[in-house]
């Protein structure tokens, strides 16, 4: 009995060799070394249990055995074929990130550059509009100081005008004193003619002629006075009070002349005579005594209308002097 239970492992072992051996060359290589390591505690574990009356139990051990190496070689290829998926899939998860990132970054880069560019329109047209606006302003403000210049150089011109107008006005009245001056002082002779008509006041009561008709009622009616008067700008003649009271001063003054208003001329009063409408007298211009003769209802002068203002005022003291009341 002991020859043979020692015998049956031989053979069982030595079947399943040659089956493993025949499925997997590999893992029958791998069986062997497993096999042989197990033969010496397989046998004593078979006397045990063969003395204990068990034999099966060997069996039972070989065979879970197996199970587990092939579970171990089964387990072993799923995790390898796990890594490799899981690795190239975490490749191409990476790559598919790095690809989503990129992407992410030209997008976002082209929206910042075209809110850029349209900054960039929005800040030039704001520019050249104010730029607009205060060229539009400046060229206002450049009217509006060209025309209060104008103005401002239109109102000087004007006062200018009317300051050298007076200027030569009071010149000339100037002129007029100095030369009044110095026929007073070169020609006055109060003794020359005597104590005559012209003597005392109211000397026009004294007049040996026919007197008292001549005023403003036939100076006006000179038929070259309107239009010559306009021209010259004489507004009126000398009226018959104006020369009775150059006369009375004149002879308080016992002065011979008076100066004739608004004229160069000097009149020496006590040398008017009259014959008739007629009348002779004497003036000095300035520079010389000179003789005339005048009509005083037909306006002439030395036989004809006087050729300027001059004349026509010195003609109508005369008038006044030898006709005038």
């Amino acid at each position: 009995m002991t020859i043979h239970t020692r015998q049956a492992p031989s053979r069982r072992l030595a079947g399943l060799l040659g089956l493993v051996l025949t499925l997997q060359p590999a893992a029958g290589l791998a069986a062997i070394g497993t096999e042989s390591a197990a033969t010496t505690g397989s046998s004593e574990e078979i006397q045990l249990a063969q003395r204990r009356g068990g034999g099966g139990g060997g069996s039972r051990g070989s065979s879970r055995s197996r199970s587990s190496s092939r579970g171990s070689r089964s387990s072993s290829r799923s995790s390898s074929r796990g890594s490799r998926s899981s690795s190239r899939s975490g490749g191409r998860t990476g790559f598919s990130n790095y690809s989503g990132s990129r992407s992410g970054s030209r997008s976002s880069n082209r929206a910042s550059t075209r809110s850029n560019r349209s900054s960039t329109r929005s800040n030039r047209q704001g520019s050249r509009q104010s730029t607009r606006s205060s060229r539009q302003g400046q060229a206002r403000t450049n009217t509006a100081n060209r025309q209060s210049n104008r103005q401002g150089n239109r109102s000087n011109r004007q006062n200018q005008v009317r300051n050298n107008s007076s200027n030569r006005q009071n010149n000339r009245n100037d002129r007029f004193n100095t030369r009044a001056d110095n026929r007073r002082k070169a020609i006055n002779n109060w003794d020359r003619y005597g104590r005559g008509w012209y003597s005392g006041n109211n000397w026009y009561n004294n007049r040996p002629w026919n007197s008292g008709w001549y005023g403003g009622s036939y100076w006006n009616n000179w038929g070259w006075y309107p239009g010559r008067a306009a021209a010259w700008g004489v507004a009126s003649l000398a009226t018959f009070g104006v020369i009775n009271s150059l006369v009375n001063t004149a002879q308080s003054n016992e002065v011979s002349y008076i100066v004739v208003p608004d004229s160069e001329y000097s009149l020496y009063y006590p040398s008017v005579t009259a014959t008739g409408d007629t009348v002779t007298f004497e003036a000095d211009d300035g520079g010389s005594t000179a003789r005339f003769y005048a009509d005083c209802r037909q306006g002439t002068l030395n036989g004809g209308t006087p050729g300027s203002s001059n004349e026509a005022q010195l003609l109508n003291a005369a008038c006044q002097v030898a006709f005038g009341q």
